[in-house]
């Protein structure tokens, strides 16, 4: 089915520049995407798939009503079972056949992802139990799914989706996306580009604890509270987490800690000015 001749009216997914938001469960986006040539888009997503319904994604935020990937999670007869397909034509994934199954391949941090490594299903088993036994999902805290969408007859553009899935427990988490905005162009997995990542306030494409400190002591000259609400959307975005050298504050916490912050601003500022 060519992109371009067909609509689907399911697509959770909206945005407007730089801020992306989703319907699903109350979940939300925000990315630090722009109009740049050449540039990959990250959004981060942190959706989580229940049981018995299937995850439409419209990866590069166009607004065209076209889902560029949907991921399913399903109870069959056999169990719980993890898949996905790339509705449009040419759309493909990466994967391969075992069997007479196609199976989608888990990605690595850094895997190439271009249509070299492209399979030729478009529908493809990430998780089924002993059903599929060459499944890579089965167990999966922090896999990549790499795939191409088409936007028009024949430009591709690569991407890439990391997930978490638990088969047996019947749990499929969308962590993350990115894309690449040139047809044809390569991407790696796990690559969130250059273009900022809001609430990331040191630079190390990563939004965590780390960030909240910078923006306690950069707030007021700096940074505002609705830097803070960037950095609460996006908590956990970016590249994967390192190990946490000391306690790391938690979005539910904001309200104390912002007035703690922004009263203790205003102190220094009274005790300057006396």
């Amino acid at each position: 089915m060519s992109k371009s001749s067909s609509r689907r009216n399911s697509v959770l997914a909206i945005a407007s520049r730089g801020t992306a938001y989703t319907a699903a469960a109350g979940a939300s986006l925000v990315a630090g995407a722009s109009d740049a040539d050449g540039a990959i888009h990250y959004y981060y997503g942190n959706l989580a798939v229940p049981q018995g319904t299937a995850q439409p994604l419209d990866i590069n935020f166009e607004n065209d009503d076209f889902d560029d990937i949907v991921l399913m999670n399903y109870v069959l007869p056999g169990g719980n079972y993890q898949g996905l397909f790339v509705p449009y034509a040419p759309g493909k994934f990466v994967g391969f056949g075992a069997s007479g199954l196609q199976y989608v391949s888990a990605l690595s941090a850094g895997a190439i992802i271009n249509s070299a490594a492209m399979g030729s299903a478009v529908e493809g088993s990430m998780a089924y139990g002993g059903q599929n036994p060459n499944a890579q999902f089965n167990a999966a805290s922090d896999a990549y799914i790499g795939f191409a969408f088409p936007i028009g007859q024949t430009n591709l553009y690569n991407a890439w989706v990391r997930v978490a899935v638990d088969n047996a427990a019947g749990t499929l988490l969308v962590k993350d996306w990115a894309y690449q905005d040139q047809a044809g162009v390569g991407i790696t997995a796990g690559d969130t580009g250059t273009l900022p990542i809001l609430g990331d306030f040191n630079g190390d494409r990563r939004v965590d604890g780390g960030d909240f400190l910078a923006w306690q002591r950069g707030i007021p000259a700096n940074y505002t509270v609705f830097d803070l609400r960037y950095w609460e959307k996006n908590f956990g975005g970016g590249l994967p987490a390192q190990a946490a050298v000391g306690s790391v504050p938690e979005p539910g916490t904001l309200g104390l800690l912002a007035a703690g912050a922004l009263g203790v601003a205003a102190m220094r500022r009274r005790q300057t000015a006396s």
